[in-house]
This record gives C-alpha cells, sequence and structure tokens, in this order.
C-alpha cells in the first residue's frame, strides 16, 4: 500500500508542475487513501494543490465544486487551522460572512497564534460593524442629548416615532422609554438591521419593528402607516455628508402627517480658516521638499470622491486658528421647503473671516451644531469642553495655502453637490497630484535625510564592485529616493515603482526637472506585477520598502523582495535597509477602550455591550501614536528583525508600574547601512502609522511583575503579538 501510495503522490506531483491541478488534487487524495500517514509530510502541498484547482473553479464560476473539495480536505484533515482558515476565505469571498467567521474563529481555537486567521476574522467584524458605533455608542452626552430631547418632544401615547438609519436601535429604545404609540425602525444595512433585532428584543423592547431597506425606496405603508416625530443622527463630520437631506426630504413627502416633527430641528454648520504642519504634511508636499524635487507647481494628495476629510482636531498639538469661527448656513429640518431649497440650490454659501494675525492658512475646519429641540444643543465645536465626540470635524484641504495679514478679510465659498457640502477651489494654477502614500514618504524628510545620508557610503562600496556607469538598481520604495540620488552619480539603471498613473506622472516629472535620461528608468505600475517582471535583470543595490503605510507588512512586495535576493543580485550586492526591527510595548489608554467596546453605563444601561462586543477587534492599524494618549506599563524592547526572524519569539517586559494594560503597540527601527544612524516609525510625521494590539490580562498587573509577550509568525512573515496563554476573541 505505501508503495502504491507513493505512486499516486509522485503522480499528483507530476501534474502539479505542469499546472493540472484537477488531477493533481485527485491524486493526492488517492495517495492519501492508501496511506493516511503521508498527512503530516505532504499537508502543505496538498492545501497548495487544493487551493489552486479551487482558483481554476472560482474563475469558472463553479462555487458548489469549490466546497465539495472543500468537504473532501477536511475529511483528511479534520482539525487543520489552516485548512479551515482557507475555507473562511473562500466563504467570505463569495459573502457567507457568518460561516466565514465560525471558521476563522474555530481556526483560532485550534491554533491561537495563527496570524491570518486572526487577521480574516478581525476584517469580517470590521465589514459587518464599522468601528464608528463604538465611539459613538459611548457618547454619553450624545445618548443623553438626544434621549433628553426624546422626553421633551414625544407627547406619551399619543406621537408615533421613525427612527431612519436606526443603527443598533438606541434611539428607538429610547422612543419606547417615552410611551410613544409606535415606534419603527429603518436600517439599510442588512447586518445592522439584524443587530438591531437582536439589540431591542434581548432588551424586551417587543414593540419595535426594525425595516432592513432604503429608507428613500419605501412608504408609508411599507412601515404600517405614516408618523407623527421622526428622529435621525445620520451625520457626518461635514453634516451633510450622509444625505441627511436627501433623506429628510423624502420623509416630510412620503412619512409625515400635518404638523409633524423632526429631531434634530435644526442645524448649522460653522467654518474657520486654521494652519497646521501635521495636517499640511498629510495633503500636500511641503515647499521644502518641492524644492528639494525642483518642482515648481503645487502636489496635491490624489481626492476622489470625497470633498472633505475628517479628522479629530482637537488632538492636534499644532493646529491654530486664524480667525473667529463663522456660521456658513443653517437649516430647518422641520422646514420642507428649506430643504428642498438647499437640494436645489445653485449659488455658493460665502462665509467673511476676519483674520487674527499674520500667517499661513493651509485648512478650512468645519464643525456643527445640531439643534435637536429648543432647548437642547449638540455641538462637534472642537474647542468646546461639552462636544459631542461621536463625530470628528471636517477638514477642507484640498485648497492653495494663503499668506495672510492681521485683520485682512478673507473670503470662503461652499457649494452643495448632491447634498454634500464642498469648498469652492478658486485656484487656476496647475495642482500635481500623488497618492498618499507618496506624499508621506516624501514629506517624511527625517527619512528621506537618512537615505540621502547614505549616499556617499553606498557609492563608495558599489565602486568597488564596478564601474558606477554598470551599476543596476532596483528602488522599490513610495518614491525612489535612493534610486534619484544614485542616478544623479552616474547608475546606469533604475527599477522603480509607482503605486498609481498619477505616481508615475509624477516620477517622470521629477526625473525630467533633474535632467536625468528616462531611457535609463523603468517605473513598474500598480499591484499586479511580480517578480517574474525582473526576469533577465540582475541588480548592484535594492533599496526596499516592505512597510504598508498603516503599519503592516506589505507581503506582496516581501514576497517580490525575496526573490529578487534570492534570483536577481549580484554577490555581494548592497541590499538597503540593512535592518528593519520590531519594536514593542505595552501600554494602557482609556482611547482603546471607548474606540473598542461598548459600556452599557454609556448608553443608560441597556444590554448592549453582549452584542456590539462580539466584534470587538484584537488589532487596529493605521495608528499615530503621536496623538493617541497612553501611559507606558513596560520600557520598549525590540522584538527582533522583520526580514529574518521566522519563528516564534518570546519576550519577557518587567512591568513599570501597578494598573490595567490595554495593548501591545509596536512600531520599526530603520538602519540604512550598518552604522548609519537608526531613525523610529514612532514619531510625528513618519511615512508610516503603527499597530496596536489589544490586551485583556486576567490578573491584575502589578509593578515588578512581568509580561511575556509573543511574536507570532505565519510562514509568509505576517505576524503578530499577544501576550502568552491570551485567547483570541
Amino acid at each position: 500500500m505505501e508503495e502504491e501510495a507513493q505512486h499516486y503522490l509522485n503522480l499528483a506531483r507530476q501534474l502539479t508542475e505542469t499546472s493540472s491541478h484537477g488531477k493533481a488534487f485527485d491524486f493526492y487524495n488517492v495517495a492519501l487513501n492508501k496511506n493516511p500517514n503521508l498527512k503530516d509530510e505532504i499537508e502543505v502541498e496538498f492545501r497548495n494543490a487544493l487551493m489552486r484547482f479551487n482558483e481554476v473553479l472560482a474563475r469558472a464560476g463553479r462555487m458548489e465544486d469549490i466546497f465539495a473539495n472543500f468537504g473532501k480536505a477536511i475529511d483528511v484533515y479534520p482539525s487543520n487551522s489552516n485548512l479551515l482558515n482557507d475555507i473562511g476565505g473562500y466563504l467570505y469571498k463569495f459573502g457567507f460572512y457568518t460561516e466565514a467567521w465560525a471558521h476563522f474563529q474555530k481556526a483560532l481555537k485550534i491554533d491561537p497564534r495563527s496570524v491570518h486567521a486572526e487577521k480574516n476574522l478581525n476584517s469580517i467584524k470590521n465589514l459587518l460593524l464599522e468601528r464608528w458605533h463604538f465611539r459613538m455608542l459611548n457618547d454619553v452626552i450624545r445618548n443623553e442629548a438626544y434621549y433628553n430631547a426624546l422626553i421633551e418632544s414625544v407627547i406619551p401615547f399619543k406621537d408615533s416615532v421613525l427612527d431612519i438609519g436606526t443603527g443598533t436601535g438606541i434611539l428607538a429604545m429610547f422612543a419606547t422609554d417615552c410611551s410613544a404609540t409606535a415606534v419603527t425602525g429603518i436600517e439599510a444595512s442588512e447586518h445592522m438591521a439584524w443587530m438591531a433585532e437582536c439589540v431591542t428584543q434581548g432588551n424586551n423592547k417587543h414593540d419595535i419593528v426594525i425595516v432592513n431597506k432604503m429608507s428613500t425606496t419605501m412608504n408609508y405603508r411599507d412601515i404600517g402607516g405614516k408618523r407623527s416625530l421622526i428622529v435621525s443622527e445620520l451625520f457626518d463630520a461635514g453634516l451633510l455628508g450622509e444625505h441627511i437631506l436627501q433623506t429628510l426630504a423624502h420623509a416630510w413627502e412620503y412619512f409625515t402627517i400635518p404638523n409633524s416633527q423632526v429631531i434634530p430641528n435644526k442645524a448649522e454648520f460653522f467654518i474657520i480658516p486654521a494652519k497646521s504642519e501635521y495636517l499640511d504634511k498629510k495633503y500636500r508636499l511641503t515647499p521644502d521638499v518641492r524644492k528639494w524635487l525642483q518642482i515648481t507647481h503645487d502636489v496635491h494628495l490624489l481626492t476622489e470622491d470625497e470633498s472633505y476629510d475628517c479628522e479629530d482636531v482637537s488632538l492636534l498639538k499644532d493646529l491654530k486658528y486664524m480667525s473667529e469661527p463663522q456660521s456658513l448656513f443653517k437649516v430647518d429640518f422641520n422646514d420642507y421647503r428649506d430643504i428642498q431649497e438647499m437640494l436645489s440650490r445653485s449659488e455658493p454659501y460665502t462665509v467673511e473671516l476676519t483674520v487674527k494675525e499674520d500667517g499661513v492658512i493651509n485648512f478650512f475646519i468645519g464643525w456643527f451644531n445640531l439643534y435637536l429641540t429648543k432647548h437642547i444643543t449638540l455641538t462637534t465645536n472642537p474647542k468646546s469642553e461639552v462636544r459631542a465626540n461621536a463625530w470628528q470635524q471636517a477638514v477642507f484641504y484640498d485648497k492653495i495655502p494663503v499668506t495672510v495679514k492681521k485683520n485682512q478679510v478673507i473670503d470662503a465659498e461652499f457649494l452643495i453637490n448632491g447634498g454634500k457640502l464642498t469648498m469652492v477651489n478658486d485656484c487656476t494654477t496647475p495642482i500635481l497630484r500623488i497618492s498618499q502614500e507618496t506624499m508621506r514618504f516624501l514629506n517624511d524628510m527625517e527619512n528621506v535625510k537618512m537615505i540621502s545620508g547614505c549616499i556617499g557610503m553606498a557609492s563608495v562600496y558599489l565602486g568597488q564592485m564596478t564601474d558606477m556607469s554598470h551599476i543596476n538598481i532596483v528602488d522599490l520604495s513610495p518614491f525612489p529616493v535612493f534610486g534619484l540620488l544614485m542616478l544623479k552619480r552616474g547608475v546606469q539603471s533604475l527599477f522603480c515603482y509607482a503605486r498609481m498613473d498619477c505616481d508615475k506622472k509624477f516620477f517622470k516629472k521629477v526625473f525630467k526637472a533633474h535632467n536625468l535620461p528616462l531611457h535609463k528608468i523603468h517605473i513598474l505600475v500598480g499591484e499586479t506585477w511580480g517578480s517574474e517582471v525582473f526576469s533577465h535583470e540582475r541588480f548592484h543595490a535594492v533599496y526596499y520598502n516592505i512597510l504598508d503605510m498603516c503599519g503592516d507588512i506589505d507581503l506582496r512586495l516581501k514576497d517580490i523582495l525575496n526573490d529578487i535576493n534570492n534570483n536577481h543580485v549580484f554577490r555581494g550586492s548592497l541590499i538597503m535597509p540593512a535592518k528593519i526591527n520590531l519594536i514593542v510595548q505595552v501600554v494602557n489608554s482609556e482611547w482603546l477602550n471607548i474606540n473598542n467596546r461598548v459600556y452599557d453605563k454609556n448608553v443608560k444601561n441597556y444590554r448592549v455591550a453582549e452584542y456590539i462586543n462580539k466584534y470587538e477587534v484584537t488589532q487596529n492599524f493605521s495608528m499615530d501614536f503621536s496623538l493617541l494618549e497612553y501611559s507606558a506599563v513596560t520600557d520598549k524592547f525590540c522584538m527582533g528583525s522583520i526580514r529574518t526572524d521566522t519563528k516564534l519569539q518570546v519576550v519577557t517586559l518587567p512591568v513599570m508600574k501597578d494598573g490595567p494594560a490595554n495593548a501591545i503597540i509596536s512600531w520599526y527601527s530603520i538602519e540604512v547601512m550598518d552604522g548609519i544612524e537608526r531613525i523610529s516609525t514612532n514619531r510625528p510625521g513618519c511615512f508610516m502609522d503603527g499597530t496596536l494590539y489589544l490586551i485583556h490580562p486576567k490578573s491584575p498587573i502589578v509593578a515588578g511583575s512581568s509580561l511575556r509577550i509573543l511574536r507570532c509568525t505565519d510562514p509568509d512573515g505576517s505576524f503578530k503579538l499577544m501576550l502568552e496563554n491570551e485567547t483570541p476573541n
């Protein structure tokens, strides 16, 4: 039997090499039938054959066959966490989210150290429940204001209430406390509508009816009759961005009786000009960088459909307001004509602002007041100590900075396009657009200076290999700073990588400004290319960046780098950075508690946490630690290289002080060449953010004790951090 099994195994391997994945998978199954003892030996190649075959079936739309194959595989490997994760991945891909969740969770129970299973589980949680729900539900100021507004407005046993965009159903439950005769919640998201059902029924609010539809596709018959009170919180940082105007216009026409009312009654939007170096680096190339690149045009972030961004501007330490705020517009949600006039308005809203001091205005900050009733107001004013934190502030950034003098009066114009607020940009000069990755990489001048500082040493090293005119370089950074500087020293060729077409155009403009011949430069664009593009190339120097802007490892670029290092470099080639080490620290942050868990005390003691906290994730990416308020529980510690250390690692960190701890934060230390000063990615203005891993210690943390941190690494190099003996959610 063993010889026969080996025969079929050899056939399976031969068929795999010829890409006959279906037949190969069949023969792997035959081999395992003949000799089950092969299971451990061939697990990886069996799974690879299965996944390749399923990729073929997926392209043909043969879903039933895919899951039939997974069924065969599970029969052979019933407790294999990798296989369960693979199945979950396909279920996720085809929209079977509940089933995918169950498979990822089961994979983690079998192997709590699985990196991909945990990332996939977090991903599906983020998809099903957007993170802002935690922040909004924990906003006591907002919750109390809406509750009191409903108490003040609802006439008991007379008024009927319609909650549009009910979310988890909190406002609908508030309405039932006011003895409304009927309460209906409308929710467009299928999953959130289900969540609202769970929360309301779990709190014995059995009279609340949840309807899973877009409100603008319905009329009063769909909800069992017209309503006398509409309540909604369909607001974003820019007030109108969630289509509140269209929603309420439709509601007045199709859901209301005469003399109905809306909560909020009214709203007002305010504008204030500001300056901030932190924000400036986020949205446009700074003058110093443009001067260094020899680019005369303004270079802004590539914008898509968004006319503003959302920021917690109260956290920005360098933000300075350049005038007093001015009211841009008011809207009466209880006046149908006022809503319609705003929707049809073609003229811009204009404000005049008197500058308080000499300086530069590079942004306009927007915030709003919600006048829930005549007596109850919510504000998102970042300077207010009683602001609602459920919403951030709008940052209108796509405008060329303006130098101003004290007491100068300036105008700002805003349009409502499609029900959303947009700033009128009166600039007539051309603006170049680049991706966020390229923008942040170039604006990180500390990183650029570090790269520039190694050029002399790199030239000496490479000059010992061959003449500079024969040197070939590949630079896989968001902008090829190293490649540009080496081209100026006369190297033969450069391969580089542009995230988007706009980046490629920008690269070419910079190269031309430096009088560099474009025939020496090969620019790869997008994310569909692989290491096969280097099939006939060999390089003397490689500058890489496998750090994703969000704080994670870019596994695709990591694989490409490994292939370049193994197959496309000369002996003794220069690989940079020389070291990228992972740095970790255990901390405690109240911000993390509010933004990742719901506390029933914040929602008037309704039972919400048990339903919502199932969606708590264990990892937060895109964390700017310079803006995160936290206290260190341990000192920082290096957990080795992210390129070469692939096995499980354990470090023991002494606890510095008593108290809680809720996260392990992580960042990187970069050393371009041996002997060159290192820089940390944990600093303001860095080209990448940090990552944190939420923890739930099961015993008090006491000064003098210690915490053991595990760095779990999957075979592809992806990793996660966790406390020893911690069980993932």
